[in-house]
């Protein structure tokens, strides 16, 4: 469709690096039926840093990049309002993190499984096959017809294991996922806040809870890492 197009085209130009459209009627709140999905790839560079612990770089890139994702999604909504349909912008201020039950009103990762990016990974985060699990994901829901992708379903991990060995907190349970699984049944939440601030700790001197072993660690980040390097990035 025109308008799947004109978003695509509009949220590539701004750094996406996937686009993807998602149908979340019943899942998402206030009504709304279809998301768009947008995600940017961390660089090898700071994937590369992180199996000894977040680093001062990998800080300011998430943080930087949460700035763009809500400047991506906040443009999408007012792209859409303009065409006359309801449309919100998930971005910090409308979907908040809450620390203590480390949870959001409408997770991400559900939108991109939606709109067939990737599936739940062991680790409880999003594995695409381009980029493993190196991206940061931004959301805008709409009740605009668009042209929406076959979701994802089940997990294509496989027997792998490599996001449960790098993890430092053995937070992760190893089980397969499949839509509509409780993050529980995948990773330990407790054990994996408090490994990744105590990661934290040691190498930005404060407690927060960016670790990213375990998408460091994943076969599919891996590859986009070495396509990357070889001039070949997707």
């Amino acid at each position: 469709m025109v308008l799947n197009a004109r978003i695509t085209d509009l949220l590539t130009s701004m750094g996406a690096a996937l686009v993807g459209f998602g149908d979340v009627t019943g899942l998402a709140p206030d009504g709304y039926r279809t998301a768009v999905v947008a995600a940017i790839a961390l660089s090898p560079d700071i994937i590369d840093e992180i199996p000894i612990g977040p680093t001062p770089a990998y800080l300011e890139v998430y943080k930087a990049y949460n700035a763009r994702l809500d400047e991506m999604s906040d443009t999408v909504a007012t792209l859409l309002q303009q065409e006359g349909y309801r449309a919100l912008s998930l971005n910090r201020n409308n979907s908040p993190w809450d620390r203590q039950t480390m949870t959001s009103p409408f997770p991400y990762k559900t939108a991109a499984t939606r709109a067939g990016l990737g599936w739940i990974g062991k680790c409880a985060l999003l594995v695409t096959p381009e980029y493993g699990s190196a991206i940061r994901l931004t959301v805008t829901l709409t009740d605009a017809p668009l042209a929406v992708a076959q979701p994802i379903s089940q997990s294509r991990c496989g027997s792998c294991t490599a996001c449960a060995e790098a993890c430092p907190g053995h937070a992760v349970r190893g089980a397969l996922w499949e839509a509509g699984m409780p993050r529980e049944q995948l990773v330990d939440i407790p054990a994996c806040d408090k490994a990744a601030s105590d990661c934290a700790e040691k190498t930005l001197g404060r407690r927060t809870t960016i670790c990213g072993r375990c998408f460091a660690a994943c076969p599919y980040t891996k590859a986009y890492v070495d396509r990357a390097r070889s001039g070949q990035a997707k």
